[in-house]
């Protein structure tokens, strides 16, 4: 069951920092457009994040399940294709920034991403041509409509049901429990419904928010499985910030070379405060990344004032040495970052009520970290040899603006103060679950995408496991 591809407009009120966002949903939301990539594990988490790749537990008729942890048995399938389709050029004009950093003891590394460096299970290695971001030809590259649906879609007993807009989840007034669900068909707008023992929701975030809102019933008014309060709660996403851009002299006038690479970033400095004790400012850490050589478009010469024939051989002279640094930092759980179904009666193309923010990015430990990121971006920038371009510093960007969102329909043991239970089923209703960022009660400053899938995987496999019992 799929969400047609449209592309979603939210509301926010105006007392908000908030901004109009808009999502796209379809099959494989997110990972349908980006890989999997540059995911760094958290020493601090408690839920161990999983491997790019497959190792297929025994009992599972379809090998798509690994046991949630990447173990150095993966390393020759995921330590080796990152190191190369990172370097860009292959010069090393990368490696300035790693030493400046650690000039100050701190240690930056190459982003992994998930790709193959050998063949796998019917795909073939990578082949270094870039632009992951953009798809893979060859599905050398992992996401969800490269790799994991075109395996579901060789079982019997799988269909996937394209321009169906879920808005509501379907419940047994006897049991007490889900039985289904409402959906739109988007090309004819007809309403349907279809059935079965266990719904799982994992459509992302916000439309997971979006279903269980609109599914509210006598039994609970504010939203389905929502005995707690706390639903559509506590979102949370990273504090983000804009990039601090410079220059390195030495490598200006250099000859333009093809540095692209996976069209992401290739050094990133995991965080590294842990256990300072005289951090006070502010909760747990953050991550910073960097970008350098030939890219889309001017370079740092685009940032300085000119005009005429100077003014582009300057822009051409430094296209080739800019740099560029970013970060993110730990986004907090509140209570008044929420979202709600739109009280105005705002809806979509098909007449499904869409929901409404009320958040706020700005808060004291957002800005207290973000200060902290810029004192150490010019520290690793200046110590690189790099020349700063003149910036100023932002406020904390509005939640939603990087696409990094959690939260809503947190998980916990208490029902009273959470939604989902360890297993990611609704306290309320046993067989209805929720597999997807949602769940988070934290959002560290790495990226998530991995733990999402290992929260998804261990979910099913307990779901499968109790189907087995006959607990369902």
């Amino acid at each position: 069951m799929t969400m047609a591809p449209e592309a979603l407009s939210f509301t926010f009120p105006a007392t908000t920092t908030g901004t109009n966002t808009r999502r796209n949903s379809c099959a494989g939301t997110r990972s349908s457009s980006a890989p999997a990539a540059g995911r760094v594990r958290d020493p601090e988490a408690r839920c161990p994040a999983s491997g790019p790749l497959t190792r297929g537990r025994s009992r599972n008729s379809i090998r798509l399940a690994f046991p949630w942890a990447a173990t150095a048995k993966d390393s020759p399938l995921i330590g080796t294709a990152w190191k190369l389709i990172q370097v860009g050029s292959g010069i090393g004009w990368e490696f300035l920034k790693c030493k400046g950093a650690e000039k100050l003891g701190i240690k930056a590394v190459a982003r992994s991403i998930a790709v193959l460096s050998r063949p796998y299970d019917g795909r073939p290695a990578c082949h270094y041509c870039g632009a992951c971001g953009d798809g893979c030809d060859t599905r050398s590259r992992y996401s969800a409509l490269e790799v994991v649906i075109p395996k579901l879609q060789g079982l019997r007993n799988f269909t996937l049901r394209t321009n169906a807009a879920v808005h509501t989840v379907l419940m047994d007034p006897g049991s007490g429990k889900a039985r289904g669900v409402t959906y739109i068909d988007t090309q004819n707008k007809q309403e349907y419904e279809a059935y079965a023992k266990a719904v799982v929701l994992a459509p992302s975030m916000v439309e997971s928010l979006r279903i269980l809102l609109n599914s509210r019933n006598r039994e609970y008014p504010n939203g389905l499985a929502n005995s707690s309060g706390v639903l559509g709660r506590y979102l949370m996403e990273h504090v983000a910030f804009n990039d601090v851009e410079g220059f390195f002299p030495q490598l200006a006038g250099r000859p333009t070379t093809n540095d692209d690479g996976p069209g992401s970033p290739i050094l990133h400095i995991p965080r590294y405060n842990y256990g300072h004790k005289h951090q006070k400012k502010f909760l747990r850490g953050y991550t910073l990344f960097f970008s350098t050589g030939c890219g889309t478009g001017a370079g740092p010469g685009g940032s300085l004032p000119g005009f005429g024939s100077a003014y582009k051989r300057k822009i051409k002279e430094l296209y080739p040495a800019g740099v560029s640094m970013g970060g993110y930092g730990e986004g907090l759980a509140f209570d008044w970052n929420r979202v709600e179904i739109d009280p105005s009666g705002l809806r979509d193309r098909v007449g499904i009520p869409q929901v409404r923010f009320q958040t706020n990015s700005e808060y004291p430990h957002a800005f207290a970290i973000l200060e902290e990121m810029y004192g150490q971006i010019e520290e690793i920038l200046r110590a690189s040899g790099a020349e700063i371009l003149p910036y100023k510093k932002v406020a904390p960007y509005p939640l939603g603006s990087v696409t990094h969102e959690a939260g809503g329909c947190r998980m916990g043991d208490d029902p009273k103060a959470s939604v989902l239970d360890q297993w990611n089923r609704c306290h309320d209703i046993k067989n209805l679950l929720v597999v997807d960022a949602s769940s988070f009660v934290s959002h560290p400053e790495k990226s998530i995408t991995l733990t999402i899938m290992a929260l998804a995987y261990r979910a099913c496999d307990h779901l499968a496991e109790e189907f087995r019992l006959g607990n369902v």
